[in-house]
């Protein structure tokens, strides 16, 4: 069982957005304010009918709603039109299973694609009772332009058509967000929702009534019963009834609100930060089958490196056919769940994707997760490097022209490997994105024109290979001493070398060192051409 397609509409920064899952394994990127994390509470809201962890019919907030739409409907209605009132659909369309006879339950047309499959639309919209009110409200002035939510209820249905309930749904879902704000808003509320995750129906049944048994047998332990046998005698002149003391044993006072995990010996609140994510990852993970879908907000908080690749490596043994979806601002996450499962958001409320890489490239990115690919993928326009002198030198030659460093105009200078430069590129040429690459010739440009014949021919417009024609300064120093003198790089590097020979050994053994004093030079200094083009 899986999800193929989401399709989400008015909810927060989405309107008309569509979303097609893979079974397995997904991960959702994009720059800030792209909506990651938005897609995340939409397929756990219509998957569970819950937002940050309450029914959504009482946590309904005019800030769920989409903010052009809102104001859009007020402009309007109080210039007189008459327009439809915001609303919010988000739609999960299950992969058809016919040998899943609970799953064919929710098997209808009833969806905005008009499709017959298994799924589950939720909408929050006006009660019709309630429409003649909002409009009311929407077309006088006077009042806020703030949707008045109380006019608005919640429809949660399968394509069949029929309503649905949490207990009877054939699957279960788990979701992990280890955010502070969210871990921390009540009192063990991150711990109840994690044994709810983790523990089945029988389970938690079983925990409720051992509590009740527990706290029935408190009145009957010999202290108690002393201090209750004092104050009965003792009486009270405000009632004729006894007055005892007694553990509450109403349905409000639940074991989720009483009972506090511990890791070790101590309480669960006063264990490291990544110890916590570390546990509540895992125990997500391990829970039962029926825990079908695996939702995680940002994996990356709070781990360190060593214990992010082990939880990496937790999902893809673990997880089984379970599906995953996961949202991430680390390279290292994307390319250890395999890049080829990316789905790229953008400011527009588009969607990317890598399928068409190349088997070598995914597996090159997944054996080698170390590298920056977000980085490409997410900045304005980006320069690829072979090493750290080479990213020091166009960084200041960056400066230089533009006065001010790359990324403070979206540009990032990344450094790779030569022998990766066409994995990245491989990369910009299925998302079009905007990237110039500053290489050595090494000495033979026919072979270097060969390696990269299908960007230097233009058919490409977004990817740009930046070089030097002069085989006889195959590398970075040779062509910084070509743009200046020996005398100009003495100065500068604080050296007497006699001669270029001398000097650009010097320069061969102390790459790193040059580039930096370089960078950090007072005088001005010409830039190579094959860089100045890059940064153009």
């Amino acid at each position: 069982m899986y999800i193929n397609r989401v399709c989400i509409d008015g909810f927060k920064r989405l309107t008309d957005f569509e979303l097609e899952l893979n079974p397995t394994l997904n991960v959702i990127v994009g720059d800030n304010e792209t909506g990651k994390s938005t897609v995340l509470e939409a397929i756990g809201l219509v998957l569970t009918a819950r937002y940050d962890g309450h029914l959504i019919q009482y946590a309904i907030d005019p800030y769920l709603f989409n903010v052009d739409n809102v104001a859009e409907y007020f402009k309007r209605m109080r210039n007189g039109e008459n327009l439809s009132a915001p609303r919010i659909s988000i739609e999960a369309y299950f992969q058809s299973d016919d040998e899943n006879p609970e799953l064919a339950k929710l098997k209808g047309s009833n969806n905005s694609k008009s499709e017959n499959c298994p799924g589950l639309v939720l909408t929050i919209g006006v009660d019709r009772n309630d429409l003649d009110d909002l409009k009311e409200y929407a077309s006088d002035k006077a009042n806020p332009e703030v949707l008045p939510v109380e006019f608005y209820n919640v429809v949660w249905t399968s394509f069949a058509g029929n309503s649905v309930t949490l207990r009877k749904l054939p699957f279960r879902v788990a979701t992990i967000d280890t955010s502070l704000p969210r871990m921390y808003r009540g009192p063990y509320k991150y711990f109840s929702q994690m044994m709810h995750d983790v523990l089945d129906e029988n389970e938690r049944r079983e925990l409720s009534l051992a509590y009740r048994k527990l706290r029935h047998e408190f009145t009957h332990q010999k202290g108690v019963k002393t201090i209750n046998e004092r104050l009965e005698n003792q009486g009270n002149p405000a009632t004729t009834k006894k007055l005892t003391v007694q553990m509450d044993m109403s349905s409000r006072a639940s074991w989720e609100s009483a009972m506090t995990p511990h890791l070790g010996d101590l309480p669960f609140d006063c264990a490291g930060k990544g110890e916590q994510c570390r546990v509540q990852m895992r125990l997500a993970i391990v829970a039962q089958e029926q825990s079908q879908f695996l939702l995680i907000e940002e994996p990356e908080n709070h781990l360190s490196h060593s214990n992010l690749n082990m939880l990496m490596d937790d999902i893809q043994r673990d997880c089984g056919d379970r599906q995953v979806i996961v949202t991430t601002h680390s390279a290292f996450v994307l390319n250890k769940m395999s890049i080829d499962n990316l789905h790229l958001l953008s400011h527009e409320g588009k969607v990317a994707t890598l399928t068409e890489l190349t088997s070598n490239t995914t597996d090159y990115f997944l054996k080698l997760p170390g590298y920056d690919t977000l980085r490409l993928i997410l900045a304005k326009r980006s320069i690829l490097v072979e090493g750290p002198s080479d990213e020091l030198i166009v960084q200041r030659a960056y400066k230089d022209k533009h006065k001010k460093l790359p990324l403070e105009d979206g540009v990032d200078v990344i450094s790779v490997r030569s022998l990766a430069f066409k994995r990245f590129l491989e990369i910009a040429k299925l998302l079009k994105l905007n990237v110039q690459v500053v290489t050595d010739n090494d000495g033979n440009v026919a072979a270097l024109k060969k390696k990269y014949a299908k960007y230097i021919d233009g058919t490409d417009s977004t990817i740009r290979i930046c070089y030097d024609d002069d085989e006889n300064c195959p590398s970075l120093e040779p062509q910084l001493l070509k743009a200046n003198s020996l005398d100009k790089l003495n100065t500068i590097l604080g050296t007497e070398h006699p001669n270029d020979d001398a000097l650009l050994k010097y320069m061969a053994s102390h790459k790193t060192d040059c580039a930096l004093k370089m960078f950090d030079a007072k005088e001005t200094w010409e830039t190579p051409k094959y860089i100045a083009r890059a940064i153009e």
